[in-house]
C-alpha cells in the first residue's frame, strides 16, 4: 500500500459520513487518505428529500471522486450505495482504480430498485413515506428482518441520532443501462454472511468479481470496524 491511496467510503440507506466514524481512524492509521462523500439529504445535508434523485446522488459521488487522487482511488460502497456506485461507474468507469461493494445491492440494467423488488414492496415502502422520504428501520424491525445484524443497544442509540430517511425517488430511478464492466473497473464483492438472504447474487465463482466474506451482519462498519478496516486494507492495497 502506498501513502497516496485514497479510500472513498459511501454508506447505504439512512447512513451518511458519520457511519464510518469507527473505521476512518483505523484506515488513516494504516496510511490511507479517507474521503467521505456527502450525498444530498443525508447526514447533515439540509436538501429536501422531495428534490433528490438517484442521478443527484451519482453526481454527488462523482464530484467527490473527481476531487480525489484519480490515479489511486478505491471506492467502497455499502448496501444501497451499490446503486449509487454503479451509476457513477457507468458515467466514468475508470474514475477509480477498484470498487469494493460491501454487502451491496447491485442494480439491473434499466430497472429501478422498486422494479427489482416488485410492486408489493413498492406499495409497502411508499405507504411508509413521510414528506417523500422513507424512514429507516426501527430496532424491532431490524431484529425481525436482519436477525444477525449485531447492532447493540448502544450502537442503536448512536445511529438513531444521525440516521436520515431515504428520498423515495432514489428507489424509483434505474441506476444503469448496462452491466458493470469488470474489464474497465476492478470489482470486489464483500458479503456479510449474517445477512439473510444475501443482498446480491455474487459468489466466488462469479466472473469478473473478486469475492470475500465477513462474519458480520449487514452494518459491519458499525458492529465490527476493525474487521471492516482490515478487509478494505487487504483489497485496497495495490
Amino acid at each position: 500500500m502506498t501513502s497516496s491511496t485514497t479510500v472513498v467510503l459511501l454508506g447505504g440507506s439512512g447512513l451518511g459520513p458519520w457511519a464510518w466514524e469507527r473505521v476512518t481512524p483505523l484506515l488513516e492509521a494504516r496510511g490511507f487518505d479517507v474521503v467521505l462523500p456527502q450525498l444530498r439529504s443525508t447526514g447533515d445535508d439540509p436538501t429536501s428529500a422531495t428534490e433528490v434523485t438517484l442521478s443527484d446522488w451519482a453526481e454527488d459521488l462523482l464530484g467527490a471522486l473527481e476531487a480525489s487522487n484519480l490515479d489511486n482511488t478505491v471506492l467502497v460502497a455499502h448496501s444501497f450505495a451499490g446503486y449509487v456506485a454503479a451509476a457513477a461507474l457507468e458515467r466514468n468507469p475508470r474514475i477509480v482504480r477498484r470498487a469494493i461493494f460491501l454487502d451491496a445491492a447491485l442494480p439491473a440494467p434499466n430497472r429501478s430498485w422498486f422494479d427489482v423488488m416488485g410492486p408489493q414492496t413498492k406499495a409497502f415502502m411508499s405507504s411508509l413515506a413521510v414528506e417523500s422520504a422513507i424512514p429507516f428501520f426501527t430496532l424491532e424491525q431490524l431484529d425481525q428482518i436482519h436477525p444477525g445484524h449485531g447492532i447493540s443497544r448502544d450502537d442503536w442509540e448512536w445511529m438513531s441520532a444521525h440516521i436520515a430517511a431515504q428520498p423515495i425517488r432514489t428507489y424509483a430511478q434505474p441506476a444503469i443501462t448496462r452491466e458493470i464492466d469488470p474489464e474497465k473497473t476492478h470489482l470486489d464483492y464483500v458479503r456479510c454472511v449474517r445477512t439473510t438472504p444475501p443482498v446480491a447474487d455474487i459468489a466466488d465463482t462469479t466472473r469478473g468479481w473478486a469475492f470475500r466474506t465477513l462474519a458480520t451482519g449487514h452494518w459491519p462498519m458499525i458492529t465490527d470496524p476493525a474487521l471492516t478496516a482490515a478487509v478494505i486494507e487487504e483489497l485496497a492495497t495495490p
